[in-house]
């Protein structure tokens, strides 16, 4: 997600409605979170799932649905919208794990693990890693508990797990994703892969997505890789290969995506300059972060896996992209023009061969029903009147006119 937007950085006070930019996506909390606490060499990198005796042919409910095509939900229950089935998609998340997960229509459900590297301080109060440092030696902090983990993994065979999320977010003030120095989370995740295939050895599981695949972020990556053989002495194991596939700005202990923890960096990929920045949803920018992605998994022997988008969407306000405040269609023409990008872009030197070539496999859009804060035209469901939004009615026009296609299974 994105951190707050500072007033003097949008040329408007606060009293004029701005985006409060605080968002923690929920996640359901564990009444019995686990810890570790590890030392670690430093490692760098080069920057850059009655019995009745009368017989009668049984009718499934089961329709066929999106495989590829998801949502993020994030209120509630996703069966209090009437007309959930209808969008026909394949899978969603709710950036939680559940032991029984509500599956409308057969929906495929991705568990999420949360965790956070600890603190001297409450996690998201502060940034500032002088004021507010790791805890030494380091150590973090995950949810559900080991005991809940291994349980669902078990009660939901193939399931696939992603092991946190954005885990190169730094905290901000009142908000927090998944933050940890990424010597530490090669750490967590050789722990809960273990764990979840010690349950499951037919789960698939995938790496937290980071904010988006920039050289920052992809760098990362690396320091995640290369610990993981140094410690562990193999190729890091990942089934699935994630990323959120967001365009934002890059700059340390500002409003966007900041800088990764561990990184000494002030400004990264993108600086776009004042407002508005219609990058945010520039596609010849989105192409290039989802190659830059793919061609990062070919040099370390990955390109035949696959690769997923559990996150992106339009996030910042029409003002902020230079369009009309009314303007609906242009967010819901980015949603299209992402989908037919996923469903028909192919590529032999990078893609996923067994699926044609295409660079990505499945993925999701954010959200199917977050109101607070972002672009007003994101969502699918309205969470206050239950109803579908036009960009509701365009993605399952998309998925019902796609359905050939979006229901193959990807991998």
């Amino acid at each position: 997600m994105v951190e707050p937007l500072s007033a003097e950085a949008s040329g408007k006070s606060r009293n004029e409605n701005l985006p409060a930019w605080e968002m923690e996506v929920p996640g359901a909390e564990s009444t019995e979170p686990s810890s570790t606490t590890v030392n670690l060499p430093v490692v760098s990198a080069d920057p850059v799932s009655t019995t009745n005796t009368l017989f009668i042919p049984l009718v499934s409910r089961q329709v066929q649905l999106s495989t590829r095509l998801g949502f993020g939900q994030t209120q509630g229950t996703i069966t209090r919208y009437p007309e959930i089935e209808s969008l026909r998609a394949g899978w969603y998340l709710n950036w939680s794990a559940n032991l029984v997960p509500v599956r409308p229509a057969g929906m495929e459900y991705a568990q999420m693990i949360r965790l956070h590297q600890d603190l001297e301080c409450p996690n998201g109060t502060n940034p500032d890693r002088i004021v507010c440092p790791y805890t030494v030696p380091y150590s973090y902090t995950y949810r559900p508990s080991a005991t809940e983990i291994a349980a669902n993994a078990a009660a939901n065979p193939g399931s696939l797990w992603l092991l946190g999320n954005e885990m190169d977010r730094m905290d901000w003030f009142g908000s927090q994703q998944d933050e940890m120095l990424p010597e530490l989370y090669a750490v967590a995740y050789h722990e809960l892969y273990t764990l979840i295939k010690d349950a499951d050895p037919v789960a698939k599981v995938a790496i937290g997505g980071i904010v988006q695949p920039t050289p920052l972020r992809l760098e990362y990556l690396t320091k995640v890789w290369d610990t993981y053989q140094l410690l562990y002495g193999v190729a890091m194991p990942v089934d699935v290969w994630n990323t959120h596939a967001f365009i934002l700005r890059e700059k340390l202990d500002e409003w966007g995506a900041s800088i990764p923890p561990g990184s000494t960096a002030i400004v990264g990929e993108y600086d776009f300059g004042p407002l508005p920045h219609p990058q945010h949803i520039d596609m010849t920018i989105f192409d290039k972060q989802i190659r830059d992605f793919r061609r990062w998994m070919k040099e370390r022997g990955q390109q035949e896996k696959p690769l997923i988008i559990t996150e992106y969407g339009v996030l910042y306000h029409n003002w902020m992209l230079g369009i009309p405040d009314e303007d609906s269609q242009t967010p819901i023409n980015f949603m299209l023009d992402t989908f037919d990008y996923f469903l028909n872009t192919a590529d032999c030197s990078l893609g996923y061969t067994a699926d044609d070539c295409r660079l990505v496999q499945r993925w999701v859009w954010f959200s199917l029903d977050y109101k607070i804060d972002f672009n007003k035209y994101h969502y699918l469901f309205d969470p206050d009147t239950l109803e579908i939004t036009a960009t509701g009615k365009a993605f399952r026009e998309y998925s019902l006119q796609h359905m050939s296609q979006l229901s193959k299974k990807p991998y």
